[in-house]
């Protein structure tokens, strides 16, 4: 009898959990500022703060020349993630999702919304940036336009798929996007030095 017991909850309780998603606000005014704030021409402004994310994971921010930086983890000045950003004008949501295996944190997905047009920059569009989580180490791994059918959907599976075996050094970010949109050149490169 307790043979098949143990056969039931083996059967029942697969080795590979599915994923799952916890969310934390990301408020700037909550974070810890490393580096005093200045202010620029038309409202530009730069300065670095350390925010805390889901189980107190360090996330940290930049802001400069109207464009935004984030990494995660210990250390994150000196992650591949946070000298990566947009090309065009950007700025940052205000909620994180954390996709997690087995209770720790692998990738996050974070929406960034981003000026197409340097004279009119009302024109955006919105991305979602998956960025691997490691040991010492994060950097963004993918792109998926806002405006795709089930876009969350898709950054989810990018996440789930690649964040673990994904080189911050080796491997190249991925585009998922509607078609016509352009994607090379919108994104900054570098910062992952081997």
């Amino acid at each position: 009898m307790r043979k098949i017991v143990f056969a039931l909850l083996l059967f029942v309780s697969p080795a590979h959990a599915a994923n799952t998603s916890i969310y934390t606000d990301f408020d700037l005014k909550k974070c810890k500022q490393l580096t005093p704030a200045t202010s620029g021409e038309e409202g530009e402004g730069s300065g670095i703060v350390e925010c805390k994310g889901f189980k107190n994971y360090p996330i940290t921010f930049a802001e400069g020349d109207l464009r935004s930086f984030m990494a995660f983890g210990e250390d994150g000045q000196n992650h591949c993630s946070f000298h990566q950003t947009f090309s065009g004008f950007n700025s940052i949501g205000s909620k994180i999702e954390w996709r997690l295996k087995a209770g720790k944190a692998i990738a996050t997905i974070f929406r960034w919304s981003v000026s197409y047009d340097p004279e009119d920059s009302v024109k955006q569009k919105s991305w979602l940036v998956v960025t691997k989580l490691g040991q010492d180490e994060s950097c963004q791994m993918g792109f998926v336009e806002g405006g795709l059918p089930n876009a969350n959907e898709k950054a989810r599976a990018l996440a789930d798929t690649r964040a673990e075996d994904f080189s911050c050094v080796a491997d190249k970010a991925t585009f998922i996007a509607n078609p016509g949109t352009a994607t090379v050149g919108i994104v900054t490169e570098g910062g992952c030095d081997p």
